[in-house]
């Protein structure tokens, strides 16, 4: 096959897929879905040479943060707002708790990264092995844990955490353990507030707002949308012990949902003053 041949099967291709995205909602869901996979990989792969010379530090998040703030998400059209992010300013060692709804957290994670770096993410131990980016995961210091053994998990972390906080680094963690997207939260899984009590470190809630709108599995789009980032008040924990973690979570659990359902409100509100200014401009 020559150079022209292969020229024209790739066009080919990606005209019968445009073609197919202008026929078939789903079509164009998975498509779009499947570049996005794709775009993400290559920036952990483009990466992970930078990142090789300082094997373990979490700076080297901020190579990633700057490729899919500047590309992918202009790319795949999405738009992040953060409210509160003078609350990200502080140097102090925190664990930061967010909800998760899909892959496009990994997006929302790089926007806001500079503003609290140095951070480090926990991970399902799985991901350790998905190609470039378990690679560059590690490369970046993550941290891996089975979310299938809690106490193995909990270990894990607390071996981390006395080192962490010497440095002065961040903890992300998402504490529902596994996508949701069904407009509410999970339980909590209670490894975050472990820490953060054993550590005396303040809590920090970050919520992302719904997808639903532009973004859902279950009915197949995959739409260019404008998603808020809500930075919750710190929650300190100097004077907290294990007794306290059930109420803690439960507690920040709470104060997540409602701000996830404030957003949800806000959102409603803002595409009905739209469509009612639209309606006045006609």
């Amino acid at each position: 096959m020559t150079v022209f041949d292969l020229l024209c099967f790739i066009a080919f291709i990606i005209v019968t897929l445009m073609l197919l995205c202008s026929i078939s909602r789903s079509v164009k869901f998975y498509v779009k879905l499947g570049f996005y996979y794709v775009a993400i990989f290559t920036v952990t792969l483009v990466a992970i040479p930078f990142s090789a010379c300082q094997p373990g530090d979490p700076g080297n998040l901020l190579y990633a943060s700057w490729m899919v703030h500047h590309i992918i998400s202009r790319i795949f059209g999405l738009k992040w707002e953060v409210k509160n992010k003078e609350l990200l300013n502080s140097k102090e060692p925190c664990v930061l708790v967010c909800n998760h709804q899909s892959a496009l957290d990994i997006s929302g994670m790089m926007y806001i990264w500079p503003l609290f770096h140095p951070c480090v993410p926990v991970l399902k131990k799985e991901l350790l092995f998905t190609g470039p980016f378990g690679i560059f995961c590690w490369l970046a210091g993550c941290i891996f844990v089975d979310r299938f053994n809690s106490e193995k998990a909990r270990d894990t972390l607390n071996n981390k955490v006395k080192e962490l906080k010497e440095r002065r680094v961040k903890l992300w963690i998402f504490p529902e353990g596994t996508r949701n997207d069904s407009g509410t939260l999970l339980p909590f899984k209670k490894g975050a507030f472990h820490i953060a009590t054993q550590a005396k470190i303040p809590i920090v809630p970050i919520v992302f707002s719904e997808y639903t709108d532009f973004y859902s599995i279950g009915k197949k789009i995959f739409d260019r949308g404008t998603i808020t980032v809500t930075v919750l008040p710190w929650i300190k924990t100097e004077h907290l012990t294990s007794v306290d973690v059930p109420s803690l979570t439960e507690e920040v659990r709470s104060i997540m949902i409602s701000s996830l359902k404030l957003s949800a409100t806000e959102a409603s509100e803002k595409k009905s003053n739209g469509s009612v200014v639209e309606e006045k401009s006609q």
